[in-house]
C-alpha cells in the first residue's frame, strides 16, 4: 500500500514541468471492521471491533486545471475548463490537455511527439501558411479558417486510462465523447496540476509510514518468536 502511495507521488513529482499533466492519487479503501466476542459458557460478550485492513484500488487522475503559461507561441493553447484535445496516434484516438502544436513535415498539425491533431473535419492540414489559433478554437491559415479543433468531453472521467504522461484512452464505461465548446486560450500552455510542495509533504508522510508499518511489523516477528521459543 504505502509503495502504491509512493510510486503515485514520485511519478507526480517528475511529471511537474510536463504541460497537460494530470496528477494522480492513489485509492485506498478501509475494509469492514469485524466485531470480536468473547464465547464463555454458552453466553458471548462483545469485546470491541477488529479492523481487517485495507484495500488497494489503483490509483485515479486528478482532471483539476493546471497553471496557466503564456508563450506567445502562436501553435500553443490551452482549455478553458473542462475538455481534451483529439489527436490520432498509431493505437487509435487519444485525448490530451498538452496543446503544445507543431506543422508536421506534411504540413498538418501536430503535437510535439508527432500525433496528428484532430479537428472536426478529421486532421488538419495547414501546409507553410501563416497560423494562427482563436479562442473559439478555430485554425486559421492566412486569416482563412481551415478548421476548427476537436475537443471533446465525457459523462465518466474516471473511465480514461492513462497512456504514457499525457494521454488518455477512452474505455467504454466513459460514454461516447461528445462535442465540447471549451473556451481556448491562445499562445498559452497549461502546466501540469502538480503542487510540488503537497507531493513533498505526501512523501515524507508516506517514508514515515513506512517506517512506523516496518516497526510493527518486527514487533509482531518478535512476539511471534518468544510464543514459538517459550511456549
Amino acid at each position: 500500500m504505502e509503495s502504491l502511495r509512493m510510486d503515485v507521488s514520485s511519478n507526480n513529482l517528475a511529471n511537474v514541468d510536463t504541460a497537460g499533466f494530470q496528477k494522480q492519487t492513489a485509492h485506498i479503501y478501509s475494509l469492514p471492521e469485524t466485531p470480536i466476542h468473547r464465547v464463555h459458557q454458552k453466553t458471548s460478550r462483545l469485546l470491541g471491533v477488529l479492523g481487517t485492513g485495507a484495500l488497494v484500488d489503483g490509483s485515479r487522475s486528478s482532471f483539476a486545471p493546471g497553471a496557466l503559461r503564456t508563450t506567445g507561441n502562436p501553435l500553443d493553447c490551452a482549455l478553458i475548463g473542462h475538455g481534451f484535445f483529439a489527436v490520432s496516434t498509431p493505437e487509435g484516438t487519444r485525448y490530451t490537455r498538452d496543446g503544445r502544436f507543431t506543422v508536421s513535415e506534411s504540413g498538418l498539425l501536430a503535437t510535439l511527439s508527432g500525433h496528428l491533431v484532430r479537428g472536426e473535419q478529421g486532421s488538419i492540414y495547414v501546409g507553410e501558411g501563416d497560423v494562427l489559433i482563436n479562442e473559439r478554437g478555430e485554425v486559421l491559415v492566412d486569416g482563412e479558417m481551415v478548421d476548427r479543433l476537436l475537443i471533446v468531453e465525457f459523462n465518466d472521467r474516471d473511465a480514461l486510462v492513462r497512456r504514457g504522461a499525457n494521454l488518455f484512452e477512452a474505455q467504454p464505461e466513459a460514454g461516447t465523447p461528445f462535442r465540447y465548446r471549451a473556451t481556448v486560450a491562445p499562445g498559452t500552455i497549461e502546466l501540469a496540476n502538480v503542487n510540488v510542495v503537497s507531493e513533498m509533504v505526501n512523501l515524507i508522510n508516506i517514508q514515515r509510514s513506512y517506517e512506523a508499518n516496518q516497526k510493527v511489523i518486527q514487533a509482531f516477528d518478535e512476539t511471534l518468536g518468544k510464543i514459538i521459543n517459550e511456549v
